[in-house]
């Protein structure tokens, strides 16, 4: 009876892996992801109106203007130029942006206000553009999910072979533990690398200088307040590692270029 538990369960996390990888049609790079595209808008939607009634967003005025002239030029040469696209603005001194499936993206005013420069500003909306076009908020939300079943599939195996309640739990602990240092926070941080040239190369399709991005976090490396967690620890790349990815392919972003 124990064998056939743990069986079984090690069939139905498999099959899921199997059944619901793809491969994106813009980076080719396999991804697991068990929402269907169709669903991204609706979720996408749901949220944002969620964070509308939370959060003081602004959709009109220059601020949100300025953000939204950006966003829907970038996003009109993207590889989803038919998404439900909505750019807003969180009016709070934040230093972030980011993007929910189907195309609704914010920007902090922090942010805003930090990049004056037309450029600058389109880096990090082709940044969270691109999180959108590769379904980066779907793919992670899946793994989540699947990151639950097998934990709790750790949990009936061990309990089943040893019966007992503590040695269990440690079980499921030290998966979890180890789900999240060795899969979940370098996923992030290769779906962090990915936003970041994808955008650029969108950046400059739509007339913005790609050198920008540089710029960007080189700035966002000077405004944070130095307690930064290790790379390893973090789900984002260190401001170096980006900073030094995106200038090796600078001559790629150039050649797409052209001031409009």
């Amino acid at each position: 009876m124990k064998n056939t538990i743990k069986n079984t369960l090690f069939a139905v996390v498999a099959l899921a892996l199997t059944a619901c990888m793809t491969t994106n049609e813009v980076t080719g790079r396999s991804q697991f992801i068990i929402i269907p595209p169709s669903q991204d808008a609706a979720l996408g939607l749901e949220a944002m109106q969620e964070v509308k009634k939370t959060s003081p967003v602004v959709t009109t005025g220059p601020l949100a203007e300025r953000v939204q002239r950006i966003g829907k030029r970038i996003a009109a040469i993207s590889d989803k130029p038919d998404l439900a696209w909505e750019f807003v603005v969180i009016d709070e001194p934040v230093l972030n942006a980011w993007a929910l499936p189907g195309g609704k993206v914010a920007v902090y005013r922090k942010m805003v206000d930090a990049f004056p420069n037309d450029d600058d500003l389109a880096a990090v909306m082709g940044h969270e553009i691109s999180h959108a076009v590769l379904r980066h908020g779907a793919e992670q939300m899946s793994r989540a999910q699947m990151q639950s079943l097998i934990l709790v599939g750790a949990g009936v195996a061990v309990g089943a072979a040893t019966e007992d309640e503590k040695t269990t739990q440690l079980a499921v602990g030290l998966a979890g533990l180890a789900a999240a240092g060795f899969v979940q926070l370098p996923h992030s941080r290769k779906m962090e690398l990915e936003a970041d040239h994808i955008g650029t190369v969108y950046m400059a399709k739509a007339g913005y200088d790609p050198r920008a991005a540089v710029r960007l976090w080189q700035k966002m490396k000077t405004m944070k307040d130095g307690n930064q967690p290790p790379t390893f620890l973090s789900t984002h790349p260190s401001d170096d590692n980006r900073i030094a990815r995106l200038e090796g392919r600078m001559s790629e972003y150039l050649s797409y270029y052209q001031v409009r």
